[in-house]
């Protein structure tokens, strides 16, 4: 990048300048001078990237420009506020990308996507999907492993397709809001098995499915970042998974969407991982290396973007630890001589609690401790010596700090509550805190209980089924169905008898039914739900019950619905 380096000086002048005039608009919206000073700013910043053929630093700034030439003077819709904002973060965008292509020998324009979809996004452009730089020759279909099929009738494939398409639905659901997503793939991953054992080896949409599966596999194991890109390609799935519930059985037939086969070839050639699936693949395809993997990438998006969604959550886990080693220190105390040796390190750390609770959004508690922190500091004129009152009154802080930062951890209390300081409801939140850990004891008891009814489908499965393995599953699911009526979730629990009858009247029977196989993964699919469903309560209390429709449509689809069963 000799070239670059002949005119980066002048290059991020011209993006500070253009930046600046920008800034100068906004304050002054009839200030059409710095307005019309920006755009030609652009407009050379383009003609240098492409001058030095940066493709995807050319494609930003031409979509750049675009958005520049758009802004009008004294418009202050909602619009208008979005595109200033994204127009503005895209010149820092720009010169940190700069600075990386100095600092590196690869170009990867593909870290530009994301601020060249947030401009493409501004005109209801199409985004650009993160395989746009990747080259792949789709002309052959590979030949796919073999699977044991699942054979259904015409009037079976319809129910089966929407049951599994709904279940790709409260997978994708959870991608599409970050939560619990190794739960969300996994769900996923699920449905498109069930998918690939429908067509076979030999269908050609067969492909689409057992890539969509390797790829989701790939990105759980390197756990690779769920950009928007990959949100999207997830949700093109789930349409021509609901194209094949509207053509039929016959929709196998038809080869799979070449765009789609390429984001997946790229999702695995970019994973980094190694695996005979994906080898075989590469050199079917011949794919070049790309000369980067995600891990790499991921460190120079986080480069180009600032911190982490989940800084805050990270640093509530490091206070959480902070507090704990702390009370310790005052309960040492208290036991014994309530003397405490090192004052001076014991304020330190009160006071990087403190500047950490100011950074995360919780000046109110902050606060609090401040005070706290003025108390400690005074028992080093007595030696370290204190009293109980004393000890217990920084005790009873650190306690509400604690519950205060699991609340944050949880997403379960309004911010304005959490920063109130007065005492009431800091008592409010200890107990309510209080309670939520109780909860979640019961929940985790409750999620074990249905991953040891799934370890025992699976050995059951395996042995031939033999009975002696799902012996004790209708007990360990009255358990968790018990917890489910004390936490008052009676769909839930509902639920979960419907199951427990299914066991009883059926598995447990001497003479196995036909398709005894379908019928445990319809089971599977009911339990896998639950799972799911208390695992989301257990990380927030807003959690959608909507998964529990699947676990109703999977126990009615094997005779037992909730309404008989309740």
């Amino acid at each position: 990048m000799q070239s670059l380096g002949m005119v980066r000086d002048e290059l991020v002048a011209t993006i500070e300048k253009a930046a600046r005039d920008l800034e100068v608009f906004v304050g002054a919206q009839e200030d059409v001078k710095s307005l019309r000073a920006c755009v030609r700013s652009v407009q050379q910043i383009l003609g240098v990237f492409r001058l030095l053929e940066l493709k995807g630093a050319s494609i930003l700034a031409d979509e750049l420009l675009i958005a520049t030439n758009k802004i009008e003077p004294n418009k202050n819709d909602r619009t208008s506020e979005k595109r200033l904002e994204v127009v503005s973060s895209t010149f820092f965008a720009l010169i940190t990308y700069i600075d990386y292509l100095q600092r590196s020998s690869n170009k990867n324009p593909v870290l530009l996507i994301p601020y060249i979809n947030e401009l493409r996004k501004l005109r209801r452009e199409p985004m650009l999907p993160e395989s746009y730089f990747f080259g792949a020759n789709l002309s052959r279909r590979p030949k796919l492993p073999k699977i044991e099929p699942i054979v259904v009738s015409e009037s079976e494939f319809k129910p089966l397709i929407n049951r599994l398409r709904h279940m790709y639905q409260v997978g994708l659901l959870g991608i599409l809001r970050d939560n619990q997503c190794e739960r969300s793939l996994a769900i996923m991953r699920r449905t498109l098995v069930r998918m690939q054992r429908i067509g076979g080896s030999q269908k050609p949409l067969t492909l689409l499915w057992w890539m969509a599966n390797l790829a989701l596999a790939t990105i759980e194991r390197q756990k690779m970042e769920l950009l928007e890109t990959r949100k999207m390609l997830l949700n093109r799935i789930d349409r021509v998974i609901h194209q094949t519930q509207k053509v039929g059985i016959s929709a196998y037939n038809a080869a799979p969407p070449k765009g789609l086969i390429k984001e997946l070839l790229y999702i695995l050639a970019i994973s980094g991982y190694k695996s005979p699936a994906i080898e075989a693949l590469s050199r079917f395809y011949a794919l070049q290396p790309l000369g980067y993997t995600e891990k790499e990438l991921a460190e120079e998006r986080r480069s180009l973007k600032g911190p982490s969604v989940n800084t805050v959550r990270s640093l509530a886990r490091v206070l959480r630890t902070e507090l704990n080693s702390t009370k310790q220190v005052l309960e040492l105390a208290e036991q014994g001589d309530q003397v405490i040796d090192d004052i001076d390190g014991l304020v330190d750390t009160l006071t990087k609690i403190c500047e950490t609770l100011a950074v995360i959004g919780l000046p109110g508690p902050s606060g609090v401790l401040r005070t706290e922190i003025e108390r400690v500091g005074s028992w080093k004129d007595d030696n370290g010596e204190t009293d109980d009152y004393e000890l217990s009154e920084v005790a009873k802080t650190l306690i509400y700090l604690e519950s205060t930062v699991a609340e944050l951890e949880r997403n379960t209390v309004p911010s304005k509550t959490l920063n109130a300081e007065n005492e009431s409801m800091q008592s409010e939140i200890v107990a309510q805190s209080e309670l939520a850990q109780a909860e979640s004891i019961v929940l985790q008891e409750s999620e074990a209980g249905l991953s040891l009814t799934k370890r025992a489908i699976s050995a059951y499965s395996d042995s031939d089924f033999d009975s002696g393995h799902i012996r004790n599953i209708a007990k360990t699911l009255n358990g968790v169905r018990g917890g489910m009526m004390m936490l008052r979730k009676e769909r839930t629990a509902s639920i979960l008898a419907s199951c427990v009858k299914f066991v009883d009247e059926v598995l447990m029977q001497p003479d196995q039914p036909p398709a005894l196989q379908e019928l445990l993964e319809t089971f599977a699919d009911a339990i896998i739900s639950v799972e799911y469903y208390l695992n989301s309560v257990n990380n927030s209390s807003d959690a959608d019950d909507s998964v529990l429709e699947l676990a109703e449509e999977s126990v009615a689809a094997l005779g037992y619905p909730v309404s008989e069963a309740a």
